[in-house]
């Protein structure tokens, strides 16, 4: 727990209703949203924005007998830099209140920010006519993606913003030109909304063009960061680049298929996206193993997946399935040999077991199957953490595989979960597969 002002977090509580004063006075804002997400064009008429560090957070505990999924929560936050100019100085250290989600609640509850110590963050602020004794509060409570994120260094542009929508294109144009991986690959999450991609899409590449060559390697990071952290389904790369937005017009205009114009089609183009794309395996698997399947015969690819599985980075495998799936079985020796080091590895991240079991199920030899299925057996009554994560990474697949760990199963009458055995899961599994199979 840090170490808080105890009283400013009660006093802090006592003055929420000064804020729905406060919100009176303010710019009015637009409260449509798009699927849950507030638009970027009413981010931007917030009253106050600004780039911070978040220096310490602390949450109330929930009150006995609630229900409630969130609670009060508190900020200290050091100013970088705000719009208007004057509204809070840089290097001012500020209150934030704000709704976070309870301890007891954990990440699963609503959509609220998640603002943690050491996070870079640019804020929608209401008015505060007293901030010298009254903390701040964002425009809205409800929402995560009223938090943008953001880096230290300034934005590099000679011409301060003018509005409030500069300012925020200015900081999203810094995370892409100057953030490490990380950071790009966090601004990229927020950008990557198709709705706030169209919106930003003109802005934001003008201002990525005044400092890009057209032939910086940037481009292919950019890129990669975006496509790292889309949903599906989505255009292929090719599509994208080449104007054929096959989702009903949604990527048409988008940030990402500007992008992939200005990087072009050429050889040299194309092997830099794989490179950036599988780099990013360790902190984003998921979207770059949605994406890299379009190259899976590429040899590029594969030799630097290879060397990147051999090396044991994390997420290699995960990325490694995806192009399993689509035919590419040149990896598989090195996949499943991977596979293996994690099942036997103590301390092995979850993640990488469950690509682990994914790998050796979907596409390991029988002999490699029953190996598997034997450290299943012998978890069993030795280990029920790890017999519980090795059977679940199994059974919920249409794999025919699984029927022997079923089998296992259908012989455990132990509790599983409340009053669900072990042998019910199974019963229930198995009478899915038969209706299946009618």
């Amino acid at each position: 727990m840090m170490n808080l002002d105890e009283s400013m977090m009660e006093r802090c509580q006592s003055v929420l209703a000064v804020f729905c004063l406060c919100a009176c006075a303010a710019v009015p804002l637009a409260r449509a949203s798009i699927s849950g997400v507030w638009p970027f064009e009413a981010i931007a008429q917030a009253p106050v924005l600004a780039t911070c560090i978040v220096e310490q957070t602390r949450r109330d505990p929930r009150p006995s007998g609630s229900e409630r999924p969130v609670v009060p929560a508190l900020a200290h936050l050091q100013i970088l830099r705000s719009f208007p100019p004057s509204a809070i100085p840089a290097g001012e250290r500020v209150l934030l209140v704000f709704d976070a989600l309870s301890k007891e609640t954990g990440m699963d509850g609503p959509n609220v920010p998640r603002l943690e110590p050491g996070d870079i963050v640019v804020l929608p602020l209401k008015l505060n006519p007293d901030p010298s004794s009254n903390p701040w509060r964002l425009i809205a409570d409800d929402n995560a993606s009223l938090v943008i994120p953001a880096i230290i260094g300034n934005p590099p542009f000679a011409a301060p913003p003018e509005n409030g929508r500069d300012f925020l294109l200015y900081e999203m144009a810094a995370a892409m030109l100057a953030g490490t991986r990380p950071e790009m690959l966090a601004e990229a999450g927020y950008i990557s909304n198709v709705y706030t991609q169209r919106s930003i899409a003109a802005g934001l590449m003008s201002l990525l063009e005044s400092k890009l060559a057209a032939t910086d390697d940037r481009w292919a990071s950019i890129a990669a960061a975006l496509l790292s952290s889309m949903a599906v389904p989505r255009p292929s790369v090719a599509d994208l680049r080449n104007g054929k937005d096959t989702d009903k017009g949604r990527y048409s205009g988008s940030l990402i298929a500007a992008v992939l114009q200005k990087l072009g089609p050429s050889e040299n183009a194309r092997q830099s996206l794989i490179h950036h794309l599988v780099v990013n395996a360790d902190i984003a698997s998921w979207g770059v193993g949605m994406t890299v399947p379009e190259f899976a015969q590429e040899p590029n690819l594969v030799r630097e997946l290879r060397e990147m599985l051999r090396a044991r980075s994390p997420g290699s495998l995960s990325v490694a399935r995806s192009i399993l799936i689509a035919g590419q079985r040149e990896i598989l020796e090195d996949a499943t040999a991977l596979s293996f080091y994690y099942l036997s590895a103590p301390g092995a991240e979850r993640s990488e077991v469950q690509a682990a079991c994914w790998v050796i199920r979907d596409f390991g030899t029988a002999g490699q199957f029953d190996r598997l299925v034997g450290e299943i057996r012998r978890s069993q009554y030795r280990d029920r953490r790890r017999y519980d994560e090795l059977w679940r990474n199994i059974v919920w697949s249409d794999n025919d595989r699984k029927r022997a760990v079923l089998e296992i199963l259908l012989k455990d009458d132990r509790i599983y979960q409340e009053n669900q055995r072990y042998s019910d899961i199974a019963r229930g599994e198995m009478a899915r597969i038969q209706a299946r199979g009618q």
